[in-house]
């Protein structure tokens, strides 16, 4: 269901709670790779993207948006919440979809979310870093041990360089596969990261990679939007990681947030448990709650996939060949959204 009465991106980037994941782009990366069919809802100036994700494994749903961290509206008035929630739940019955999922919504739109029968589940939390400050005043406000971890990647003479081709893409997705076959998670296939550099690459996409006598360590994915930079992805050669690539990398993303004027930094989506949490907080932001909502038709979903197929996980990370993973993840993750 295409857009044509307003333009979409002017709509989300005049919205100030808006993301990345919001931009028309994130649509195109969505059909194109996986054949997710967007629903491009609108409501005068206001908008809301929500994809139709069938699967026989997990059942057909409507979620705002897959394989983001943030999704739901983006509204100039609460008239336009009412109208855009309530269209929505016109098509999930249209469609008869087992369930609606809104992930991460401004919190302003909460109480709506709720008073038309979604449930509100708190599964994840980020931090998110102030960058109105002087880039000492962040030096020190990331404390002693990431001072000292940037400093050991200094001093073992590793260094930043960026992304400007799709060659030094393809060394981000090397490290990225190792490091999915690690955590026991289907991963991307390349065409998602390779639609994602044509569709961002340069205005909204940054993919710093360290480097270590001339071999690729560690690489993130950086999304810029308005004043924020929000870290997407992380990954590492795991016999590199007492380098300390990674510190380094997110020192050098935050550096160059804050000599850019942007004003936000976010770490991404966690779960309280995971082990990420702890090295996120120790770079001084303040944490946040990313609750999702949603709206069941038909049996109610007890936990997330992740959650519920730890135990397969495991059994990926150890036993799954490398090479048979990258030809079957592909296929497992698009059935997820």
């Amino acid at each position: 269901m295409r857009m044509f009465k307003v333009n979409w991106n002017n709509s989300v980037k005049n919205c100030d709670h808006s993301s990345a994941y919001h931009l028309r782009q994130w649509g195109e990366l969505l059909e194109k790779v996986h054949g997710h069919k967007l629903i491009y809802l609108n409501h005068g100036d206001s908008v809301f993207p929500v994809a139709y994700v069938q699967s026989r494994i997990f059942g057909n749903r409507l979620i705002s948006l897959p394989f983001a961290d943030y999704g739901g509206l983006c509204t100039a008035d609460n008239d336009s919440a009412i109208q855009l929630i309530f269209r929505c739940r016109q098509i999930a019955q249209h469609l008869n979809v087992d369930f609606i999922e809104i992930r991460g919504p401004d919190h302003k739109y909460y109480d709506e979310l709720l008073a038309q029968g979604f449930i509100r589940r708190d599964e994840y939390l980020t931090f998110i870093l102030s960058l109105d400050t002087t880039l000492d005043a962040l030096w020190k406000g990331i404390g002693d041990k990431n001072r000292n971890m940037v400093r050991r990647a200094e001093k073992s003479n590793v260094r930043i360089i960026e992304a400007s081709n799709k060659n030094e893409l393809r060394a981000f997705y090397l490290i990225y596969s190792k490091t999915m076959k690690k955590l026991g998670s289907p991963p991307q296939p390349f065409s998602f990261f390779e639609s994602m550099w044509d569709l961002f690459y340069p205005d909204n996409l940054k993919i710093p990679l360290a480097i270590c006598d001339g071999e690729y360590i560690a690489a993130g994915i950086y999304l810029l939007h308005n004043d924020t930079v929000h870290h997407a992805y992380s990954c590492s050669h795991m016999q590199y990681q007492k380098l300390a690539p990674n510190n380094l990398i997110q020192w050098y993303m935050i550096k160059w947030a804050n000599q850019h004027g942007c004003s936000k930094f976010g770490f991404g989506r966690s779960r309280p448990d995971e082990g990420g949490v702890l090295f996120k907080r120790r770079w001084g932001g303040q944490v946040s709650t990313m609750p999702y909502f949603y709206k069941f038709y038909k049996k109610e979903m007890g936990s997330r996939q992740e959650i519920k197929y730890r135990g397969l996980s495991r059994l990926w990370a150890r036993y799954m060949p490398e090479q048979l993973a990258g030809l079957i993840g592909p296929w497992i993750i698009k059935q997820i959204g």
